[in-house]
């Protein structure tokens, strides 16, 4: 699909998917490309109870099942969604400052604030402790729960893992070599995450994507990109199997493969400002992109092409993708409504149901007749009385 400034959808994309935007302005929005109408955007929230604080800042499924979404906001404020009945479920407040972090561990909801406060919320009570200032991201390891990763900017908000039980870390990454003039390389962690329970990924404003193996004794990266001309700035980040992606402020977004990351393997286009928030789907073949120019982008992540956009009005600032689960309403006979998910493996036989469309309607008229000559044909004695009486008439 060639780059346009209008709604777009490519024929070959063939995905459901189901996306959830968060914007500037701090609307929640759901989009559905797979529908009759790909660009229909569902707000999930009225919007009259919005204002400039409400800026969505951060945003995360809670459960493996992807029906939970945790999101924050620039007003401190957590909300809960379900996204099958699609209302918040629960809200309280995290704290004083932006939410930039935001997951679940055994349970409980942690979210992370930018003053560098970290929650670990449990009714009736709440731990908190201190990670740092300057907090900038904030993740929970999916493989294990217990596992979190910050980042955040100068050299004291470096890359740390820590565990949430004892609130202690047990991982602290260290500053590449100094340069040329015995100067620390600037720090400025803007997006972290688990590529699995022993390998963290970091991105950076100054331009550098860093990949730490938490099972060596050495603490400095063991991958690292850093392009030539120190003009680039990474903003967010995926990863799926060996490969992650990273949105930049000006090129679009590249890919990388952690084995080899002394080049990109793959530039994304069709960008015209600076991408705010990226997520790949469960195969790994379809790419979210949220971007300032107001559009919500999908690409083919082997491929590069984009295959759909669609212009969301407000800028988007975070990005969730997940895929489509289909349900059928069952009607009972008690007149009570059941939910069943449809099985994608019940195939009907098309000439089963081709013989029956084929066949003739007998109407009521012909069924009465026929039924009447056989009662005739069955009872002849009444067939000859019926003869006698009209010749006596006669």
């Amino acid at each position: 699909m060639k780059f346009s400034t209008s709604n777009a959808k490519c024929s070959s994309y063939s995905g459901k998917h189901v996306i959830y935007v968060g914007t500037h302005t701090g609307s929640f929005k759901k989009l559905e490309p797979f529908q009759e109408n790909p660009y229909l955007q569902t707000n999930l929230q009225q919007i009259e109870t919005l204002d400039k604080t409400s800026k969505v800042t951060c945003m995360s499924f809670g459960n493996k099942e992807q029906t939970e979404i945790l999101l924050g906001r620039a007003n401190h404020y957590v909300k809960v969604f379900n996204s099958d009945s699609e209302v918040a479920a629960s809200s309280f407040e995290a704290g004083d400052g932006e939410v930039v972090g935001l997951g679940r561990s055994d349970g409980c909801i942690v979210t992370g604030i930018d003053k560098g406060i970290v929650k670990i919320v449990r009714y009736p009570e709440t731990t908190e402790f201190s990670v740092g200032e300057n907090l900038a991201k904030l993740r929970i390891c999916c493989e294990d729960q217990n596992l979190m990763v910050t980042g955040g900017k100068n050299l004291k908000q470096i890359i740390k893992v820590w565990d949430l039980e004892n609130q202690k870390v047990i991982f602290a990454a260290k500053n590449v070599r100094k340069d040329m003039l015995e100067l620390e390389q600037p720090v400025w962690e803007n997006d972290v995450l688990f590529l699995d329970r022993n390998t963290i990924a970091s991105c950076s404003r100054h331009g550098y994507v860093r990949v730490y193996d938490l099972r060596g004794v050495q603490r400095r990266p063991v991958q690292a990109y850093s392009p030539p001309d120190d003009q680039l700035s990474f903003t967010c980040l995926a990863g799926n199997g060996g490969y992650l992606y990273a949105g930049t402020t000006t090129v679009g977004m590249r890919a990388f493969d952690i084995r080899k990351m002394k080049n990109h393997i793959h530039v994304y286009k069709g960008f015209t400002g600076t991408i705010t928030s990226v997520d790949i789907d469960a195969t790994g073949s379809y790419l979210f992109t949220s971007c300032l120019d107001r559009y919500v982008r999908i690409h083919h992540a082997h491929k590069t092409a984009m295959v759909y956009q669609c212009y969301v009005k407000s800028k988007p600032t975070q990005i969730l993708g997940t895929d489509y689960k289909e349900k059928a309403v069952v009607e009972t006979d008690d007149d009570d409504l059941i939910m069943i998910e449809e099985n994608e493996n019940d195939q009907v036989d098309s000439e089963y149901e081709d013989l029956f469309a084929k066949m003739q309607t007998v109407k009521e008229n012909e069924t009465t007749k026929k039924r009447k000559n056989d009662s005739e044909f069955q009872n002849p004695s009444k067939l000859k009385k019926s003869k006698k009486r009209k010749t006596n008439t006669e």
